[in-house]
């Protein structure tokens, strides 16, 4: 899913959307990324939000801590 990621965002500026957060990805594209200058940001900042987001999920899901760290979650 990273990859994935990662090229909607660089071709499309999409990440938020994604994550679960539409009314900031409306947002994004609303202010061309912050002029470029959020994009920017949010490309070194995506991974982490990524591997935040799956975590979350991971333990809305009731993954257990064992296979959360086999996962890189934790």
């Amino acid at each position: 899913m990273v990859i994935i990621l990662f090229l909607l965002f660089l071709l499309l500026g999409w990440s938020y959307g994604s994550l679960g957060r539409m009314g900031t990805q409306v947002f994004f594209y609303l202010t061309l990324g912050g002029l470029g200058i959020w994009a920017l940001i949010r490309l070194f900042t995506l991974s982490k939000a990524i591997k935040v987001y799956n975590k979350e999920i991971a333990l809305k899901s009731g993954m257990k801590l064992k296979d959360m760290v086999q996962l890189g979650l934790v």
